[in-house]
């Protein structure tokens, strides 16, 4: 093979992604586009042992090795920009329900107190809190691509500073899968991503553990749903099992000392209820008052996990927050861990 004076751009490669219709069949003919930050080689875990063997000789011999792509679980990660093609598919996917507004036009996603996703079969069709995704890092190369069915989000952060690209809303997520990766694959990406991004600066309404009209340097939303894979099927396993032991809601926040956010030392040493209290932040004084097209959440009932001063150019407070469902509540906004409306 001659030396070739080819060369690409890491800007080049691209990532997309794709509600499956059926659990682990990759679909790949009409991908959203991401915008990603940058790309990295999915992690693939083969089975490799190489050790040495019991025969003549000091030194691991071919026959003593083995290889296997079976029962491995494949994982990728990727960060970016929030923009509203691909923000519905990260929140139901990592929430693993879809938006309880079933006509589309007021995106309200929710963990209620009653939370419990059913189990994931691969080879079934997909439907509520049974979403599983076909993700391609798409090669500039024709042909090239590499693709994964099967996927699932296991995390998803959403966060913000208004220091950074004036408080444009970023993301970092995770995703794992227990089929085969393809390679050599042609992908075809019916929409790609838009200048259509989320602000912080558009987050009028900030309350936070109870307090309202806090002055917030930043935040960073987090989603923690495991994925547990079970059986064999040839080289893939055939079950996914979500939230176990739970899906955790995790906030943290950046804000100003000051006459609000003062008081929250207090609440933090234990005098906060063990109910918590409402964190929203977004667009309207109440989750479901939030303006569409816009980025807002709700942690009906969250509770400080944390508090630290941030020497800033002017004192600053870190603090952690950890959102809880309440069942006691009247209505389900308010029984639920998280709210998001977008």
């Amino acid at each position: 093979m001659a030396i070739s004076g080819n060369a690409f751009s890491p800007k080049e490669f691209e990532l997309a992604i794709c509600q499956e219709t059926t659990c682990g069949t990759a679909k790949v003919d009409a991908m959203l586009g991401i915008n990603i930050d940058s790309i990295s080689f999915p992690t693939l875990n083969p089975t490799q042992v190489m050790d040495v063997r019991s025969h003549s000789g000091r030194v691991a011999q071919d026959i003593d090795v083995f290889l296997s792509k079976a029962q491995t679980v494949k994982e990728v990660s990727f960060a970016g920009v929030l923009h509203d093609e691909i923000a519905p598919n990260f929140i139901e996917g990592v929430m693993g329900s879809a938006t309880s507004d079933a006509e589309g036009a007021n995106e309200l996603f929710q963990i209620l107190d009653t939370y419990s996703p059913g189990e994931i079969v691969y080879g079934t069709t997909s439907g509520d809190r049974a979403f599983t995704y076909t993700l391609a890092m798409i090669s500039p190369v024709s042909g090239k691509s590499v693709t994964i069915p099967g996927m699932v989000f296991t995390s998803l952060t959403i966060s913000a500073d208004m220091g950074e690209e004036a408080g444009r809303i970023k993301f970092e997520a995770t995703m794992q899968s227990g089929k085969s990766a393809n390679f050599d694959q042609t992908v075809s990406v019916a929409t790609d991503y838009s200048a259509n991004y989320y602000s912080m600066g558009d987050m009028s309404f900030r309350t936070v553990a109870g307090v309202a009209d806090n002055l917030l340097q930043s935040f960073s939303l987090s989603i923690e749903n495991p994925a547990n894979f079970h059986g064999y099927s040839g080289n893939d396993f055939e079950v996914i099992s979500r939230a176990i032991p739970e899906i955790s809601v995790n906030c943290d926040v950046t804000m100003k000392y000051d006459a609000n956010s003062l008081e929250l030392d207090a609440a933090f040493g234990g005098t906060q209820a063990a109910g918590g209290a409402v964190t929203t932040i977004g667009t309207g004084a109440a989750i479901e008052a939030g303006t569409d097209d816009k980025f807002s959440f709700e942690m009906h009932n969250s509770i400080i996990t944390n508090y630290a001063l941030n020497e800033g150019a002017a004192m600053l407070v870190d603090l952690s927050l950890k959102g809880l469902a309440d069942p006691s509540e009247s209505n389900a906004q308010d029984k639920a861990a998280l709210s998001i409306k977008i």
